[in-house]
């Protein structure tokens, strides 16, 4: 078997896109939670905007793709990485590096020069691979997610990595 490797995902893989997404957020959050049932929702038309309006990453191992993060511009200086994702099979081999590596390579091209993302604080596994890459806690920036019931009160914390 090949080594895995980083892709961007275009317009017209964009049920390929919605097939990885649908399965990232089962496996996050569930079926029942606001955020997968209302993609789950999703017009083939939102998919594509989607696929437009942020880059999507995604690792195709073998003929399997099995990780995704999504890089969106918030100012013309500053990306957002968010919902790094591997498929649990894969988790712990340094995958999830390939895919952030990929974003900040696309934001740094896209002459950004700061990538920040969320993560929660108790996710030691994928705060490791943040600081391993160079990001850094933002200082005075955690605050609690109440989105979601099995969410409420956990911490997110925001790191930022300087690119240009």
């Amino acid at each position: 078997m090949s080594a895995p490797t980083v892709t961007r995902l275009v317009e017209a893989d964009w049920r390929v896109f919605a097939t990885l997404r649908l399965r990232a957020l089962t496996d996050t959050l569930g079926t029942g939670d606001r955020q997968y049932l209302e993609e789950l929702a999703f017009t083939a038309a939102q998919w594509r905007r989607r696929l437009r309006a942020h880059a999507q990453f995604a690792l195709l191992a073998g003929d399997d793709l099995v990780g995704l993060i999504g890089a969106q511009r918030q100012s013309p200086d500053v990306v957002y990485l968010y919902s790094l994702w591997l498929e649990p099979g894969v988790r712990g081999r340094g995958l999830g590096r390939d895919l952030v590596l990929a974003a900040v390579d696309w934001a740094r091209g896209h002459r950004a020069r700061v990538v920040t993302l969320r993560v929660d604080a108790d996710n030691a596994a994928a705060r490791g691979v943040y600081e391993q890459l160079g990001f850094g806690v933002v200082e005075g920036n955690t605050r609690a997610r109440q989105a979601n019931a099995h969410e409420t009160g956990a911490n997110e914390i925001t790191m930022s990595l300087s690119v240009g």
